[in-house]
């Protein structure tokens, strides 16, 4: 069995006495802390509703710079695994679907 796992980019920021926090591959998603740790905290739940809301309209993960998706393959007991980044000539290359 494989599971799909997410990277997706959050952009964190001094802001005034606080610090933003938004994901630019998700529309709209911006939070605010009081510190960096608390603005990363507060972005966690929002992401998974923004997530949780396109796979209940139907609409496609906005795969791109900013959020790629990552097969996670179940290996047995005492085995491991590896991440390799490799880079793809462009996304339409990849079949993957991109929404701006």
């Amino acid at each position: 069995m494989t599971a799909i796992n997410l990277r997706i980019s959050v952009v964190l920021e001094p802001d005034g006495d606080g610090y933003h926090a938004y994901c630019p591959a998700l529309k709209g998603l911006h939070v605010d802390g009081k510190r960096a740790q608390e603005a990363m905290r507060n972005v966690k739940q929002p992401i998974a509703v923004y997530l949780k809301s396109l796979a209940r309209h139907g609409d496609p993960l906005p795969i791109g710079a900013d959020l790629t998706l990552h097969a996670k393959t179940r290996v047995p007991d005492r085995a491991k695994t590896r991440n390799l980044d490799i880079e793809w000539p462009t996304l339409q290359m990849s079949g993957a679907s991109s929404r701006t």
